[in-house]
């Protein structure tokens, strides 16, 4: 008996460590993710794209197959002729499963780069396409895990600032193939809002719609009624609410969950925050239903 339960616990452990020790693959195929930037005083009024990223087929570069990425459409919150995004193709992918890592060949070059290295540890410097600019360059803060569709997937914060992780399968949270804009204050905000495969969202959540974008109609109502600039900010924070929502009191909190600042809105449609000490901070906002949006706030020094 002693022998039979020390093989079962043999194997469960066995079992255990092959769960966390695999790795799910960069798509190839049939994938797409859905982009929002987001740059304020543009100038004037804010500007923001929307765009989704696609894999359209395959190619021959070097003798080497690639998998193109391509851009469909971009819409763009101002009347203007030009974008900050642009549509068409914008590279090729192809990936070392056995290493882990996935590479890029830009459209204006043909030499591929290291887009993202998915065997990174903590402490380890991100380098490559999507590396920063600046001097100081990102480094893997935390790893952990994210669910993505219906199983756990690792996760790798780069970028605390601007909340940019590395989800295995997925890619990168700023954009999936622009670079990182390290510590730079008010810099454009690029989020990937949903990812999906076959058809079938998995990022953030399977019940999010991930219509591609093709029109200016495909985008509906994923504006943000709340906007909040400059975020990161090294100064105070502007608040800014849509007519659209009803938006009664707002609330910020730190990373323990004290508040800090706390103020009704009913009658509000712009407000100022300041006076706060470098750190990351939580930004509830509570409507007349008393339902409850977040979002994060960093302070530089």
């Amino acid at each position: 008996m002693k022998k039979l339960l020390l093989f079962i616990t043999v194997l469960i452990t066995l079992s255990s460590v092959a769960q966390k020790s695999v790795y799910y693959p960069f798509p190839e195929s049939n994938a797409q993710w859905n982009m929002q930037l987001t740059l304020m005083g543009y100038p004037g009024p804010a500007l923001m794209e929307f765009y989704s990223i696609i894999i359209p087929g395959d190619t021959l570069i070097n003798g080497l197959p690639y998998h193109q990425l391509f851009i469909p459409y971009v819409v763009s919150s101002v009347k203007s002729t030009t974008t900050l995004t642009s549509a068409g193709y914008r590279g090729a992918i192809r990936q070392d499963v056995l290493n882990r890592k996935v590479y890029i060949i830009p459209p204006d070059a043909n030499t591929e780069q290291l887009l993202y290295d998915f065997a990174m540890q903590v402490g380890d410097t991100v380098r490559g396409y999507i590396e920063t600019n600046l001097t100081t360059k990102d480094v893997v803060v935390s790893i952990d895990s994210v669910l993505v569709g219906a199983d756990y997937r690792k996760r790798w914060e780069i970028n605390s600032g601007y909340n940019i992780y590395f989800i295995e399968g997925v890619g990168s949270t700023y954009g999936l193939i622009e670079d990182s804009p390290g510590g730079v204050v008010d810099w454009a905000d690029i989020s990937t809002t949903c990812f999906s495969q076959n058809g079938n969202t998995l990022y953030p959540g399977t019940s999010v719609n991930c219509d591609l974008i093709t029109s200016t109609e495909s985008i509906g109502k994923k504006i943000d009624p709340v906007r909040v600039y400059p975020n990161p900010s090294n100064s105070s924070f502007t608040v800014e609410f849509d007519k659209s929502i009803s938006v009664q009191e707002i609330r910020l909190s730190d990373l323990f969950g004290k508040i800090i600042f706390q103020q009704q809105t009913s009658n509000l449609t712009k407000i100022t925050i300041d006076n706060l000490q470098s750190g990351t901070y939580i930004l509830t906002f509570i409507d007349k239903d008393n339902n409850t949006t977040n979002k994060k706030l960093v302070k530089f020094r």
